[in-house]
Parts: structure tokens; C-alpha cells; sequence
């Protein structure tokens, strides 16, 4: 699983997500304001990825449905950082430089434009318990069980499994005896259908089906209500069952690289939601708008 971030946060910020055991790096959630020089405050969200070189990945918005913007920058010993701001086209929409306090609790510096012509102050504090990274932060710090069996056989132990390409095609039945689970990645099998096995699994906070051959997901999802991070990208995936709105305490959802037309009206349940990838899908122009009305305090990457 702690391979999986890596190609994570390489597709969800153009570098996409994370590594292994004491190489873990932390990702930092920030909520505050950039003041213009009218006075007014623009509330902003920014969340950054300090890599093991000192360089920094990350996004930001203003607000959700919007969408956000992509930043990579340094990170310096003195704790002062660099941060490059680009759009989807990936054209560059403005610089942020400024100072990150050594406890990691606030950051705060000049927004600039790319012309130069604006200069703004920004002043952002450290967010907790409140965002998905916090889940994938707690996460990456389990140990993982990388053999099926041997989790069955110490099933009191095991709180992540990562069977990444190991050809499956179905799950033990004996995995419902996994009573302490969070995380789970089956990245890279051959799945063709959401296994059924795992929606006993009550305890579940993250799940990855990413890169198998999901072409159906049954109602039973709706049983997983405590997952907060849901990753079925890559798949060939046309419809989800209505009971996907029944997970609640979803807080990060990719979709991206389906065949899917529309969603189903009950993900304006997902109320937590954060941020939803339903990229190179096959969804009209009219049902992107219809997504958003849905979902209006959820970043959507189209």
C-alpha cells in the first residue's frame, strides 16, 4: 500500500502518491487566508508533500467547485520554501514564498502573480483530524501483511494487507476473520468484480482496487461504512450501485479512467467528501454540472 501512494499523488498531483517504511514522508493540511491588497480574504485549503529530498508537491483551491491547483516547489533548512502554482493545463498561475514554522503548525509569506504585478499576504495554519491525508499519514505507518495466509493464520495482528500483482482473482473466505483491518490494497489483480468478501469487513478505512478489471460493483458496498478512502481507478467500471451514497464517511474517492457516464443521485450523500477523480471517463459536459450541484464543497478533477 505504501507503494501504491507513490503512483497515488503522481495522478492526483501530476506526480502521484507514496514510499516505504522510515522513507515515509508526511503530507501537511493548512487552512487560512491570502489578504489582497483591498483588504479582502480569500479562505484557502493547501495541503503539501515534503519528499525526502526537500522537495515539496501539493494543491490548493479556493473553492471546492473550482477545483484546485497543482504546486510544486523546495523546501530549505531555514524552513523557507518555494512554491510554484499551476492549473490543469499546467500553465503557471502564480508563486507562493514564504516560511514553514519548524513545528510544522503554520506557514505564512507572499503570494505573488506571474506577471508580478500582485503581491498578496497569506497566513495558513495546520489543519487536524479533518482531512484524508491524516488516514493516509496513520496508514502508511502500519506494518502490512504482504501474504494472504500468514494474515489468516495471525488475523488478531494484521491492521493492513498489501497483496499488490499477485494475480488474484477472488479473496479467501477466511478474510472475514480480519476483525481489526483498516487497509487493504489488491492494486494490480485481476478482479473483475468488487469481492464480496470484503464488505465484511466493517473496520475498513481504505481500500484499493486500483489497476484490476472491475467491470461491477453490487450493492453490498453500502455495508462498508467506514471507509474514509476509496481508490477503483483503472478498471472498466460503467455504473456504481446507488448504495455508494450510503458511505457516509467517505473522504477521498477515484473513479478516474473508467467507462463510466453518470453517477447516481445518491453521492450527494457523501456530504464528507473531499475530493473525488473521475477523469478520462466518458461523462458529458451536462453531467459534470450535475456532479457538482451534487457535491458542491467537494474538489472534482473532471
Amino acid at each position: 500500500m505504501k507503494q501504491l501512494w507513490k503512483i497515488f499523488i503522481v495522478l492526483t498531483f501530476s506526480l502521484n502518491v507514496f514510499s516505504q517504511g522510515k522513507s515515509f514522508c508526511p503530507t501537511y493540511v493548512f487552512e487560512g487566508f491570502i489578504v489582497t491588497d483591498k483588504g479582502q480574504k480569500l479562505e484557502i485549503n493547501l495541503n503539501i508533500l515534503v519528499l525526502l529530498d526537500s522537495t515539496l508537491v501539493g494543491s490548493y483551491y479556493y473553492k471546492p467547485k473550482n477545483g484546485s491547483l497543482k504546486l510544486v516547489g523546495n523546501l530549505h533548512k531555514d524552513n523557507s520554501f518555494e512554491l510554484v502554482e499551476r492549473d490543469n493545463k499546467d500553465t503557471i498561475t502564480g508563486f507562493f514564498n514564504g516560511n514553514l514554522k519548524f513545528d510544522k503548525s503554520n506557514i505564512q509569506g507572499i503570494w505573488t502573480s506571474p506577471e508580478k504585478d500582485k503581491k498578496f499576504k497569506f497566513n495558513l495554519d495546520k489543519l487536524t483530524g479533518k482531512s484524508y491525508w491524516d488516514y493516509i499519514q496513520k496508514n502508511r505507518s502500519l506494518y502490512e501483511f504482504n501474504d494472504l495466509k500468514k494474515a489468516i493464520r495471525e488475523k488478531q495482528k494484521v491492521l493492513s494487507i498489501d497483496v499488490a500483482r499477485q494475480n488474484l482473482k477472488r479473496l479467501p473466505k477466511d478474510i472475514k476473520k480480519l476483525g481489526n483491518i483498516v487497509s487493504i490494497s489488491l492494486l494490480g489483480n485481476n478482479f473483475t468484480k468488487f469481492p464480496v468478501e470484503l464488505t465484511s469487513l466493517t473496520t475498513l478505512e481504505e481500500i484499493s482496487l486500483s489497476s484490476n478489471q472491475l467491470t461491477y460493483v453490487g450493492s453490498e458496498i453500502g455495508k462498508l461504512t467506514n471507509l474514509r478512502i476509496l481508490i477503483m481507478n483503472f478498471n472498466q467500471l460503467k455504473f456504481l450501485p446507488k448504495e455508494i451514497g450510503q458511505l457516509t464517511n467517505l473522504l477521498y474517492l477515484e473513479l478516474g479512467r473508467n467507462q463510466l457516464k453518470t453517477l447516481p443521485e445518491e453521492i450527494k450523500y457523501l456530504t464528507n467528501l473531499q475530493e473525488l477523480h473521475i477523469e478520462n471517463n466518458k461523462i458529458s459536459e451536462t453531467e459534470k454540472k450535475r456532479i457538482q450541484k451534487l457535491l458542491p464543497n467537494c474538489v472534482i478533477h473532471f
